[in-house]
């Protein structure tokens, strides 16, 4: 499962530190972790922001990862804006919330996500799934 990291309005130094954060936790432990420039992102313009592209085994590491990301966020007042996007499916981390994790997963790992569906409404996301 490849996933891409991404932390808003940042010149470099969050994201460096969220991928070292992310290395260090035991829940993200397996994971294959790495920087990139996001104008190698098909569809991209540039712009020298790098994203961290993450492999997972499967789709079990997906909870701990997340896990990991809002507790990073948590350890810096909640500040940075991080968002992880899947096959098209982008799902923004607020909170630790066993719930919110556990939606975020299933945001990600959904139909529209097996299917590589790019048509996903955004503004739909965050929306609890019946």
């Amino acid at each position: 499962m490849r996933l891409e990291i991404e932390v808003l309005e940042d010149d470099g130094r969050q994201l460096r530190a969220l991928r070292r954060w992310l290395m260090r936790d035991p829940d993200t432990a397996g994971a294959s972790l790495s920087l990139r420039d996001r104008h190698e992102r098909p569809g991209t313009m540039g712009g020298g922001l790098e994203l961290i592209n993450v492999v997972l085994s499967n789709a079990v590491g997906l909870g701990g990862l997340l896990l990991a990301v809002a507790n990073w966020r948590q350890s810096r007042g909640n500040g940075a804006e991080v968002r992880v996007e899947h096959r098209g499916v982008t799902v923004t981390v607020s909170g630790a919330d066993p719930r919110h994790i556990e939606r975020l997963v299933r945001q990600l790992t959904g139909p529209s996500a097996e299917a590589g569906d790019d048509t996903s409404d955004p503004a739909t996301l965050d929306r609890p799934q019946a």
